[in-house]
């Protein structure tokens, strides 16, 4: 007796509920390694960023004690780049901006009286230094002519120094550095580009060490009118 063949069996037949799901968790977990690699690339980044801030301002220390010069670290929001200044004199005074004793003056007149006087006591000045670049600071950069870059998808927020009257948002910030380790306090907010958040640089004036901070941290107010007029400096 012969047996009735069977059926072949249909070798396009379409995939079962489980495999559709184990297709899915593969797409997910694909899908958030690339999102989180994405994420710690820019985090990367933005580290790399605040530790050239870091070394930029060990330098400028060093610098300012080794050549006996005031210098000063350039920040260019527009171009998001640093820049190391020496300046052409070996003196900086602080800027003289406390009011003369007695009554604040009320009109132009007095007010322009009260400058004049100021300056006549100063006695003569001289003129104001110069601030040109440090050209070993971006030898080996892609332009040196602008300084060193902060690097792709990283941008300055704020920078705040005890010479500024409100953070500096836009255009160019500088931070003083004399000779002896005299610095101002100081705080350089980081950034990725589109991300909330960052890092911030802080500056201390006592030691001129630097220390990276996350989370975009205020300068906080002087203690005391003698810790504020510490950062007050102007060239002479």
């Amino acid at each position: 007796m012969t047996m009735p063949a069977s059926p072949a069996r249909n070798s396009n037949r379409g995939m079962t509920l489980f495999e559709v799901l184990i297709v899915v968790t593969l797409i997910a977990i694909l899908g958030g390694t690339v999102l989180l690699g994405s994420g710690m690339l820019g985090s990367s980044r933005l580290r790399s960023a605040a530790t050239l801030v870091v070394a930029s301002i060990r330098l400028a220390s060093t610098r300012a004690n080794t050549t006996g010069k005031p210098t000063r670290l350039v920040f260019d929001f527009e171009q998001k780049t640093l820049q190391l200044e020496e300046s052409s004199s070996s003196r900086m005074l602080r800027d003289k901006k406390a009011p003369a004793a007695g009554a604040q003056a009320a009109t132009e007149a007095e007010k322009a009286a009260k400058a004049e006087a100021e300056r006549i006591l100063d006695g003569p000045q001289a003129p104001k230094p110069a601030f040109t670049p440090v050209a070993s600071y971006a030898a080996d950069a892609p332009d040196p002519s602008k300084g060193r870059e902060l690097g792709n998808g990283v941008e300055l927020v704020a920078v705040q120094t005890d010479h500024d009257e409100d953070p500096v948002t836009s255009g160019r910030a500088y931070l003083y550095f004399w000779p002896g380790g005299v610095t101002e306090r100081g705080h350089v907010q980081l950034k990725r580009e589109g991300a909330e958040g960052g890092l911030t640089v802080t500056v201390s004036s006592l030691t001129g060490r630097a220390t990276i901070v996350k989370g975009l941290v205020d300068l906080p107010e002087p203690r005391s009118e003698d810790e504020k007029d510490q950062g007050e400096r102007d060239e002479e």
